[in-house]
């Protein structure tokens, strides 16, 4: 016995094909934009990024700002919280900040460029937050490489 062939109705046809062609042309045009996108996901910094500091502390990167021909000054919001097994007497400590230029050299955080409200010096207990934003007045024609908060070790977030 040989096997049927199964009919289909004018109207069924004409959907399979429909249906088909619709995923052939979504499958040709997502290949190179999901290519292309893995490799913007590993060459740019996603936001929020969130690090842990040799204390156990955690620093995240909310917004970065880059600067400017206009407006020649790198912004970062950053949020610091405590774990619950921080050492008595910590605190955040802008100062810890600087921001490394791809061309080499780094520069120190100023309060007096930052957004508002900015991070400054203040003791945090354990499980408590605190946000704001660090300012760098960037000089012409350098370009910014990393952001990096050393204290009994780094963390770093790449930017550049």
């Amino acid at each position: 016995m040989q096997p049927r062939s199964q009919a289909h109705s004018t109207l069924t046809s004409k959907r399979i094909a429909i249906a088909v062609c619709a995923a052939t042309s979504l499958t040709l045009a997502l290949v190179p934009l999901s290519a292309t996108a893995g490799v913007r996901a590993t060459t740019k910094l996603k936001l929020p990024a969130e690090r842990t500091s040799p204390t156990g502390n955690f620093f995240t990167l909310e917004v970065y700002v880059a600067p400017t021909s206009s407006k020649p000054v790198a912004e970062f919001e950053v949020k610091v919280c405590t774990s619950a097994h921080t050492p008595a007497d910590t605190a955040i400590e802008p100062s810890f900040f600087t921001l490394s230029l791809a061309q080499g050299g780094s520069l120190h955080e100023s309060i007096a460029v930052a957004k508002s409200p900015a991070l400054v010096p203040k003791p945090l207990k354990p499980l408590q937050c605190d946000e704001g934003w660090l300012g760098f007045s960037v000089p012409k024609g350098k370009s910014v490489s990393k952001l990096e908060y050393e204290f009994n070790g780094t963390i770093s977030w790449v930017v550049g």
